[in-house]
């Protein structure tokens, strides 16, 4: 099944290269981007050693994998600590600048629905829940699954679950727990037992339990989705695996163009439906967005003009704010109006725009003396330039993006025919980063049928590549 048919308001998640892209498209339009590389992060459960205990600091280095020694305070460990003594821990800092990563021993494993607390033995409902029946209900329900004397915080996303949701949540939390477990009694070096679930994974789960639909190209994600809706007993029935000759993002059957889409997310210019355009400029203190008529019906009156052209401005600039996540503060250079009520309409469009984020997110400082108008944005992770761009404001791509570039062109033409034994001419620093990390290699051979020969070429760049067939 391929993609087609109406694709409003769904999720498409790409995986068919080392990283994941997830594209929100609402009324035909990419709203949101994001994209996923793995790594470390907050809550990842390890097995590890300790391999020093720093008395004078009231805490233990702990041996991780994949990851420098760990700080894991005596107050964040129920028991001694002694040198060579296998812990179960969770990261609750990762290491940043001369910073090292900090640990915890309080082991809280987090779902979608629920948090589960090893020996926590409290059941939790959240306090917005004020219908005294369905607080019982619920914990009634939670009371019959809790095993040895398991903590079990519920989220409010699971408010509304029904028994099946809840204990195929609670099941696969314990899951977990239980191959930790099973480690921590057969050691035999430091590993990483389960990954934390991050928020792209966290926002995926909640589209699909809410019921909205999500096209998936990626035949293991396609079944790990499928899998955590069946486990929680829910229908799969919006869950639609991509299919065909063509890679999802560049589906002929979609009504856009996503890649087109990216790469426009990435110019510092925007052109206007309707005439004129925008320019973003990305600073370190600040970004500064420049609001231009560029000829946009010249034969009316010019008040009228700029007040009309400043309300649309108003709208693109929060859906590129959006997908750009730019974060921080503000400023913008709206067209110059000399009434009041042209200043209004911008900020009103502008509040209607970004709506439900005007509650937190987003702090409004309206008109400066100058005819600037100032708004701050709570950051949400790196920019989409910060994470695709080798600097956010220089086009050339980011040899992470430009790796996951090259495997997910080869897995395209892979779906048109070419596979088998295979020469794989590449930047130099891309084949660097191949003989690095084995992701890539694992994914092309899977698709070729063989590991393909990779060769250095300094006469490519970039994204660039040259695949040849073996004799």
């Amino acid at each position: 099944m391929s993609v087609g048919g109406n694709h409003t308001d769904r999720l498409l998640i790409d995986a068919v290269a080392p990283e994941r892209r997830v594209a929100l498209v609402e009324h035909g339009r990419l709203t949101r981007l994001w994209i996923d590389r793995g790594g470390p992060s907050r809550f990842d459960l390890h097995l590890g050693r300790v391999s020093k205990v720093l008395p004078e600091m009231a805490a233990a280095m702990v041996e991780l994998s994949g990851l420098a020694d760990g700080l894991l305070p005596f107050d964040r460990y129920n028991g001694p600590l002694h040198e060579g003594q296998w812990v179960l821990v969770q990261i609750s800092r990762l290491g940043f600048e001369d910073k090292g990563v900090k640990l915890t021993g309080r082991i809280a494993i987090e779902g979608l629905g629920m948090i589960l607390r090893p020996g926590g033995k409290q059941i939790e409902i959240p306090r917005k829940l004020k219908d005294d029946d369905r607080r019982a209900d619920l914990t009634a329900q939670l009371k019959a699954l809790q095993t040895d004397d398991d903590g079990i915080m519920l989220r409010s996303q699971a408010l509304d679950w029904d028994g099946a949701a809840l204990s195929g949540e609670y099941q696969l939390l314990r899951r977990q727990w239980q191959a930790a477990k099973t480690a921590l009694a057969g050691p035999k070096k430091p590993q990483l037992i389960a990954p934390a679930q991050s928020e792209v994974d966290q926002m995926i789960e909640r589209h699909l339990m809410a019921g909205g639909g999500a096209v998936v190209d990626g035949t293991n994600e396609f079944v790990r989705l499928r899998g955590i809706l069946k486990a929680r007993g829910a229908s799969d029935d919006h869950l639609v695996r991509h299919v065909g000759t063509q890679l999802l993002f560049g589906a002929s059957d979609l009504d856009i163009d996503l890649e087109d889409e990216i790469n426009n997310a990435l110019s510092p210019r925007v052109v206007l439906p309707g005439g004129g355009w925008i320019a973003i400029d990305r600073a370190t203190a600040l970004c500064a967005i420049d609001v231009n008529a560029g000829g946009a019906d010249t034969g009316r009156d010019g008040e009228t003009r700029a007040i009309d052209l400043n309300a649309r401005a108003a709208k693109e600039i929060v859906h590129q704010i959006r997908l750009r996540n730019i974060g921080g503060l503000i400023v913008i250079d709206p067209l110059r109006v000399k009434s009041r009520a042209g200043r209004d309409k911008f900020e009103a469009v502008l509040r209607q725009s970004f709506g439900d984020e005007l509650d937190g997110s987003v702090q409004i400082g309206g008109f400066t003396r100058l005819g600037l108008y100032e708004f701050s944005r709570q950051r949400a992770g790196e920019s989409l330039s910060e994470v695709m761009l080798v600097k956010p404001d220089a086009p050339e791509l980011s040899p992470q993006t430009a790796l996951n570039s090259v495997v997910r062109a080869v897995v395209g033409e892979c779906r048109n025919g070419a596979v088998g034994a295979v020469t794989l001419y590449v930047a130099p620093m891309i084949a660097e980063r191949l003989a690095m990390d084995a992701r890539g290699v694992h994914i092309l051979q899977n698709e070729l049928g063989a590991a393909p020969q990779i060769i250095a070429d300094p006469m490519l760049s970039g994204d660039a590549y040259r695949l040849e067939k073996k004799i």
